[in-house]
C-alpha cells in the first residue's frame, strides 16, 4: 500500500508535514510493502490539480495523511475511493506508525469543520458574520 503525505520541503524539513497539499509542492510517498519513503515534487505525480485523485490512483496511492483538507477536495478524494486520514503529528514517521497501528481517524467533514479557521459570530438574528482565512 502506498500512502501520500504533503511535506514542507524535500531537503531541510522533509520529515515535517505541510499544512495540506495547497501549501506545498512537495510530498512523501510511503510504501508499506517494503517500508520505504520517496520524496517527490507534486508535479511528478500530476501536473494538473484537477486530476490529482486520478493521478494518485494511477500510481497506486489510495491513502492520504494530512493535517488540513478543504471540504471539496475531501469530497473528491472520497468519491474517487481515496481514504484521507487526519494526522496527529507534524512528523511523517510518527504518523506512519500511527497509521500502521490503526490509530489515525479518517478525515470527515465534521473533523474538517471543527478544525477550520472559519468562525461565525451572531450577536443578533439579523447580524451574523463569518470570518474565514
Amino acid at each position: 500500500m502506498n500512502v501520500i503525505i504533503p511535506v514542507t520541503d524535500l531537503n531541510k524539513d522533509k520529515s515535517k508535514l505541510s499544512k495540506g497539499f495547497h501549501n506545498t509542492d512537495n510530498v512523501c510517498v510511503y510504501n508499506s510493502i517494503n517500508n520505504s519513503y520517496e520524496w517527490l515534487k507534486t508535479k511528478e505525480i500530476s501536473n494538473s490539480e484537477d486530476n490529482l485523485s486520478l493521478a494518485l490512483k494511477r500510481k497506486g496511492i489510495y491513502t492520504v495523511i494530512t493535517s488540513h483538507m478543504p471540504y471539496l477536495a475531501l469530497r473528491l478524494f472520497k468519491e474517487s475511493g481515496i481514504i484521507v486520514y487526519k494526522s496527529k503529528s507534524k512528523n511523517i514517521e510518527k504518523n506512519i506508525s500511527l497509521f500502521l497501528n490503526s490509530e489515525l481517524e479518517p478525515f470527515t467533514p465534521q473533523i474538517q469543520f471543527s478544525n477550520s479557521s472559519c468562525s461565525s459570530s451572531c450577536s443578533s438574528a439579523s447580524s451574523c458574520s463569518t470570518d474565514c482565512c
